[in-house]
């Protein structure tokens, strides 16, 4: 049985397919919704990003190029409105905001207790200290380290050059180290 992969499917989108559209929507749901949990730290705020996100993308499906991969383009129109909504409400995210939503990292019956708070205390720090970034830096390891787009596909969502997206990595983890070397030698 043959799987339509996503350039087949936005294609058939494309051409007013809904059952295609409904099968990539299925497909990228959760790594949209991650990808803009990681700008927001807001469960219930995620979510309707993430339904705007999809009601965008099926607004404008009939401007999908076949020669960008359609993840690409779904993490830009992704990425375009997290920006454009992080600039409008002008969000800060605080600490207490990233524990309440940050959720747990295990089942507690896999983990001793005193083992799930350190890797709990220092996913907080890590996500304390992205949100910290400069946009871009932010926007390159997220979407390179954490939804697994390769250098292309992110200087494609970025709009910039992959040498672009290897120094916007490079200065981000450069600085990520800075801020958590002390918490890492803490728990070391």
């Amino acid at each position: 049985m043959h799987t339509e992969s996503d350039h087949e499917l936005a294609l058939r989108a494309k051409s007013g397919d809904e059952s295609a559209f409904n099968e990539l929507m299925r497909r990228h749901y959760k790594g949209i919704l991650n990808f803009v949990y990681k700008f927001t730290y807001k469960a219930d705020l995620c979510e309707d990003l993430t339904q705007e996100v999809f009601l965008r993308v099926y607004k404008s499906i009939h401007t999908y190029e076949p020669q960008a991969k359609f993840s690409t383009w779904l993490y830009k129109i992704a990425t375009n409105l997290c920006l454009t909504h992080l600039k409008k409400k002008n969000l800060n995210i605080s600490l207490d905001e990233i524990r309440e939503n940050i959720g747990e990292l295990e089942d507690v019956k896999s983990e001793d207790a005193h083992n799930l708070m350190q890797r709990k205390e220092l996913n907080d720090r890590v996500m304390k200290a992205i949100s910290t970034l400069p946009e871009k830096e932010r926007l390159a390891i997220t979407l390179c380290k954490y939804q697994g787009l390769s250098y292309l596909e992110v200087s494609e969502a970025l709009e910039c050059s992959v040498g672009a997206v290897k120094t916007h990595i490079f200065r981000g983890r450069s600085k990520l180290i800075d801020i958590l070397k002390p918490h890492i030698d803490e728990i070391n």
